[in-house]
């Protein structure tokens, strides 16, 4: 039998020696980590069996209670999973006897006269769109964005040759590169960011008007100081919420938000987001404002604005090489 973190919760360091398990909602926060114990959630992240866990632990100097405790503070965030053992060899099928057993279709009556149906009803108007889109992102969700902008007769784009909208994919964080680019053009941008708990559609970011998305950032900063130093851990993992019906559902409705700000002009998600809740299918609005600290709306030159704020933001110290980063 062996034992593993549970993927679904991701590890991330909030301090050099205090790990947090889960990023929407936290399930467990240990601090005062060990070097012992630092081996012991190594091996559990690809599984080991407890003994080996004990053996790795009294290795980098644990007592085998101390590793047998941590083991149970841990409990939470673990997984017991069996080896996998060789299948048993089995034995073809006579097709001869299923050929001569085996019952055959049967006739379909005929179908029976019909009488005339109602009369169709009207087509509704599909409203005009113009303008193309850029979905910047990869995987299902973004292909599956693309398809259904093409059905509504939407043109995309692989590159970002001025669109009329930007659609961002991504995963925990979104890189501060892939969302700024579109706000020193002034061009519209939608992020869609799957988490561990929920996956997030908004705000419609309108530039120089309403909250860009490193005012939400900093609003993140404001909740939690140890953000900055967990985001840099999160970025390029992928979630494990991004199921097939979670994809269909976000690209339905992302698809839906994207026409109706082409063909309107404005959107209901200009200073809001919307949280899909990967258990329950629950979605909350959420509504915005732009941050006292983000010179978003000081357009132009908003780009060197964040920037000068970024390097004044203090972070607390991480284990993480990386330096941290907003999305």
């Amino acid at each position: 039998m062996v034992i593993r973190l549970n993927p679904r919760y991701p590890l991330v360091w909030r301090s050099p020696d205090t790990i947090q398990f889960g990023v929407d909602r936290a399930l467990l926060v240990l601090p005062g980590i060990t070097r012992a114990e630092e081996h012991v959630l190594a091996a559990l992240r690809g599984g080991v069996p407890q003994d080996g866990a004990v053996m790795l632990g009294s290795r980098a100097g644990a007592s085998p209670a101390d590793t047998a405790a941590f083991l149970r503070r841990l409990r939470p965030v673990l997984e017991t999973t069996v080896p996998e053992t060789t299948a048993p060899e089995t034995t073809a099928l006579d097709t001869t006897v299923l050929a001569t057993t085996a019952p055959g279709p049967r006739a379909l009556p005929a179908p029976a006269a019909t009488a005339p149906g109602p009369t169709a009803p009207t087509v509704p108007t599909v409203p005009t769109v113009h303008g193309t889109v850029c979905v910047d992102g990869s995987g299902p969700t973004a292909d599956r964005i693309r398809g259904l902008l093409g059905d509504l007769g939407i043109p995309t784009r692989l590159t970002d040759a001025d669109p009329a909208l930007a659609i961002v994919v991504g995963h925990y964080v979104l890189e501060p590169a892939r969302h700024r680019r579109w706000l020193r053009r002034d061009i519209p941008h939608l992020p869609v960011v799957f988490s561990d708990g929920e996956v997030r559609v908004g705000p419609l970011v309108e530039p120089g008007s309403g909250p860009c998305l490193y005012c939400l950032e900093l609003d993140r900063v404001d909740a939690d100081r140890a953000w900055p130093a967990m985001a840099s851990q999160l970025l390029g993992r992928e979630a494990p919420t991004e199921s097939a019906r979670a994809s269909i559902d976000v690209a339905a409705r992302v698809a839906g938000l994207v026409q109706d700000r082409l063909a309107g002009g404005r959107s209901e998600l200009w200073s809001a987001s919307l949280a899909l809740d990967a258990e329950t299918g629950e979605i909350r609005r959420r509504e915005h404002r732009p941050h006292e600290r983000c010179g978003c709306r000081s357009l132009p030159g908003n780009v060197t604005v964040l920037a000068g704020i970024a390097a004044a933001v203090p972070m607390p110290p991480s284990s993480a090489p990386a330096a941290a980063v907003p999305a």
